[in-house]
């Protein structure tokens, strides 16, 4: 490849620079992009605005934040796993829920109606059917409502946030530590994320029959977290360490809350901003994700496991092709192109690339035109609309990959 690598590092850098818009309602505050164009043997990172709200400390490009729904594709990463093992019998990953001996039985019956019909593959591919707790409750989900359901997570985190930040502790919801799963107290909502789905009645009204719509549920995700620890006997964050981490030298990733670094890993990472809250410095608490994406990392670990993810190296070949068969059910709908096995073919800019999107305006993708690997956040649910402008910059300044 040919090009002007020096303009497309100014541009990035100038591009990242604007980014915080700290006066603006729900704007950014601080953000980091990185750039790889391995044809064109290019890496660059750029920082921006602040990291911490008790601190004030500026981003760096090695900060770690909550990569949220990006840490999908490492869930489905041990999913994958576990079934090329036969964890999960002869079907692998479209082996029903019915079928499964390790599943929990008041999850298989009380998550969905025809929960036993359910396999791997639709959780994987969020046509289980299954809704969203985070944002959807038995009433209804977050797009019939036009916001938050009024039982969801996030209608009782977000208010008990703000009042938390304004010295109120009287209601400690945004203080809860979460676990996904508690089968000793299944009706008992603050009991884990799964318990929650149960005892709030949501299981008992799905979007819809196993395979039937697209509906992206991170209720799914933690399911099958649940379901690869239950069929391997080991954690999910150990699973995690030894099959991805340690193999691609992912030295600065790891599950929120299960494999800190140290006692006081939450005040060295970056601020997720709910509106005029930052969460870490307000001393909330964000366990809510786990195997729907609970992972710390950096842009240079995201980076580095999407290009060995795509390169075949924590899978065989087939499983590895199987990922990027993209189906489109019904309900898909933009930036969603296509739904592969815990991979997102998404739309930037009029191109498709591929990977996976967060919360907190957190992006990871490759562009198979320019062969470039992007990965980034903006601390914020503002995403800004950062990835396609990169996406641009790579394309005008170095041009598309060499045909292979």
């Amino acid at each position: 490849m040919t090009g002007d690598r020096a303009g497309l590092r100014r541009r990035i850098d100038e591009f990242v620079a604007g980014l915080p818009r700290p006066d603006e309602p729900d704007g950014v505050r601080g953000a980091v992009v990185r750039v790889e164009v391995p044809p064109a043997g290019f890496v660059h990172a750029g920082a921006a605005g602040i990291a911490r709200a008790d601190t004030g400390a500026a981003m760096t490009v090695d900060r770690r934040f909550h990569i949220a729904s990006i840490g999908k594709m490492m869930t489905a990463t041990l999913v994958l796993d576990a079934a090329s093992a036969g964890r999960f019998g002869p079907a692998g990953i479209d082996t029903p829920l019915g079928e499964i001996a390790v599943a929990p039985a008041a999850l298989v019956t009380g998550l969905h109606p025809d929960g036993a019909s359910i396999t791997l593959r639709h959780l994987l591919g969020h046509t289980s059917g299954l809704k969203d707790m985070q944002v959807d409750d038995a009433s209804g989900t977050a797009a019939e409502l036009g916001g938050p359901a009024p039982d969801s997570v996030l209608a009782h985190f977000a208010p008990s946030a703000a009042r938390i930040a304004d010295g109120d502790d009287r209601d400690g919801f945004a203080r809860h530590r979460w676990v996904p799963w508690d089968p000793s107290r299944p009706d008992d909502p603050m009991a884990g994320m799964l318990n929650r789905y149960l005892a709030t009645g949501t299981g008992r009204h799905p979007v819809g029959a196993p395979g039937e719509r697209f509906h992206y549920s991170d209720s799914a995700y933690v399911l099958l977290g649940v379901l690869v620890e239950a069929a391997t006997g080991r954690p999910y964050a150990q699973l995690q360490q030894e099959q991805i981490l340690r193999p691609l030298g992912l030295a600065d990733t790891y599950l929120a809350y299960h494999d800190d670094p140290s006692p006081t890993a939450r005040a060295d990472e970056m601020d997720m901003w709910l509106g005029a809250v930052p969460l870490l410095s307000a001393g909330l608490d964000v366990s809510l994700d786990w195997g729907g994406g609970g992972q710390v990392s950096t842009v240079a670990d995201l980076c580095r496991f999407l290009r060995g993810l795509l390169g075949g190296e924590l899978h065989d070949a087939d499983v590895t092709a199987a990922r990027q068969e993209w189906a489109e059910p019904v309900g898909l709908r933009d930036p969603f192109l296509g739904i592969g096995l815990g991979l997102l073919r998404w739309t930037s800019g009029g191109r498709s690339v591929v990977g996976h999107a967060g919360a907190w305006g957190g992006q990871a993708f490759h562009d198979p035109v320019t062969g470039a690997f992007v990965a980034g956040t903006v601390g914020g649910h503002a995403d800004a609309g950062w990835l396609a402008p990169v996406f641009d910059a790579i394309e005008d300044e170095l041009g598309p990959a060499p045909p292979r």
